[in-house]
C-alpha cells in the first residue's frame, strides 16, 4: 500500500519539474570532481563556503530561468548533460516549465539542514501563471541544494533538485 501512495504522488508531479529535475539533482559542480572522500564542516565553513557555493548554484538557476541565459543553466548541470544541451532543449525546457509552473517570480533561502558531512539548503522557489479560470495564482516549490565538503576551501554539489 505505501508503495502505491508514492506511486500516486509522483505522478502528480508537474511535467516540468521531473524534466528539470532529470536535469539537475545531483549534477552541478563548481569544481572538477574531487576523488576524495567528503569531509566533515565546522559551523564556520557550513556558513561561509559551503553556504556561498549553494547561493552561487541558486543564483545561476534563478538567471537561467529568468533571463533565458543557457550560459547560467549550464552552471548548474552536470558536464554529460551539459554536452547533450542545445538551444532547442533549453527552450523546450523553458517552454515547458512557463506552461507547467509559471514565471519564476521570488526566490528565498528558507534554511539548512546540518548534516555534518552534507549541508542541504532549502530554498522555496515561488512561481505565478493563471489558472483554468484566467485568474494569477502563486504556487511554491520546495528546491534543496546539497553542498559537501572536498577540501581546504573546496566545497562540491553532491544532489539538487526539486522536493515534493
Amino acid at each position: 500500500m505505501k508503495m502505491n501512495l508514492n506511486l500516486n504522488l509522483k505522478m502528480m508531479v508537474p511535467v516540468v519539474a521531473l524534466a528539470v529535475g532529470i536535469l539537475l539533482p545531483g549534477c552541478a559542480m563548481f569544481e572538477k570532481k574531487s576523488t576524495t572522500p567528503m569531509e566533515k564542516m565546522t559551523s564556520n565553513e557550513r556558513d561561509n563556503g559551503a553556504q556561498k557555493t549553494a547561493k552561487q548554484y541558486m543564483a545561476n538557476f534563478y538567471a537561467a530561468f529568468r533571463d533565458k541565459d543557457i550560459k547560467k543553466f549550464e552552471q548548474v548541470i552536470s558536464e554529460d548533460r551539459r554536452k547533450k544541451l542545445t538551444p532547442e532543449i533549453f527552450n523546450k525546457i523553458l517552454e515547458a516549465s512557463l506552461r507547467e509552473q509559471g514565471k519564476l517570480i521570488k526566490m528565498e533561502e528558507i534554511g539548512v539542514l546540518n548534516q555534518v558531512i552534507y549541508q542541504t539548503y532549502l530554498w522555496k522557489l515561488t512561481y505565478e501563471k493563471k489558472d483554468a479560470e484566467k485568474k494569477m495564482v502563486q504556487r511554491d516549490f520546495l528546491y534543496s541544494v546539497s553542498i559537501g565538503k572536498t577540501g581546504d576551501d573546496q566545497y562540491a554539489i553532491g544532489a539538487a533538485g526539486f522536493r515534493l
